[in-house]
């Protein structure tokens, strides 16, 4: 299904390919029903970006990686041991 792109005013420009396969004319009114839409956003990384994911792609490459269970393994640790109570310290008692 092709996609179209949503112009200033909210022009939308029918592919050429459904156009012709409507039989649609200039001037013609064409009624629209969505049954399902959702908008495709794209996103571009930065130079800093790209090259950070290339570093990630090579560190996988030669097996440098952890996967999730691994990590969540080294998360939760090994159990904590509880803190012990201090040991009371005995006063000496001066004489006077």
């Amino acid at each position: 299904m092709p996609t179209v792109k949503i112009e200033p005013n909210y022009k939308v420009s029918i592919p050429k390919e459904d156009r012709e396969a409507l039989a649609l004319e200039i001037g013609q009114e064409v009624e629209i029903t969505l049954r399902h839409a959702k908008p495709q956003t794209t996103y571009t990384p930065t130079a800093s970006e790209r090259r950070a994911i290339e570093k990630g792609r090579a560190e996988i490459r030669k097996g440098n990686y952890y996967t999730l269970d691994e990590f969540r393994s080294w998360l939760v640790g090994s159990p904590r041991q509880k803190a012990r109570a201090k040991k009371s310290q005995t006063r000496t008692k001066t004489r006077a």
